[in-house]
């Protein structure tokens, strides 16, 4: 006996479907046997057809959850994707922070070297008064004298170039 069934997902053959019952011989004629054997075919077929529902169930639960994984897979890549991009972002920002801390480390050097060259350059100029008084000593004159106010206009030239 053959058998084609029809599902959701289209026909299925079960092919030749034999009863796993054992054929009695009995001493009456062959109509008792015959059904006897309808009875036991009916049955499996029904046992059959249960297991076949049965099956069908399960393959469309199946089917269900397989797009209920694909749905939750499709959205953990776009999260996926997501977390990336906020990754290089986050890895973009250390590196700028990085160079922005490098940046303000390179401006406080450099004021204090600015800060470190007036000091220096003002203690290295020397005391240009003092120096004309200690000349206009030796020389014995006084400040308002011809020398006096020769040396005056010099150091007025060196202090202003």
């Amino acid at each position: 006996m053959a058998s084609g069934l029809s599902t959701a997902s289209g026909d299925v053959s079960l092919g030749k479907i034999e009863s796993p019952v054992v054929e009695k011989e009995t001493s009456t004629t062959g109509q008792e046997s015959n059904e006897d054997s309808t009875v036991a075919n009916s049955e499996t077929i029904d046992q059959l057809q249960a297991e076949v529902e049965s099956l069908e169930t399960r393959l469309k639960h199946s089917r269900e959850e397989k797009k209920v994984l694909e749905q939750l897979f499709e959205e953990l890549a776009e999260e996926l994707a997501d977390v990336e991009r906020e990754n290089d972002i986050l890895s973009d920002g250390t590196v700028l922070k990085r160079r922005l801390e490098r940046i303000l480390e390179l401006e406080n050097e450099n004021q204090q070297l600015r800060q470190q060259e007036k000091t220096t350059s003002a203690s290295v100029q020397p005391d240009y008064e003092a120096t004309r008084d200690r000349t206009l000593n030796k020389l014995k004159v006084g400040k308002q004298s011809t020398a006096g106010k020769a040396i005056d206009a010099f150091i007025k030239e060196l202090k202003h170039g």
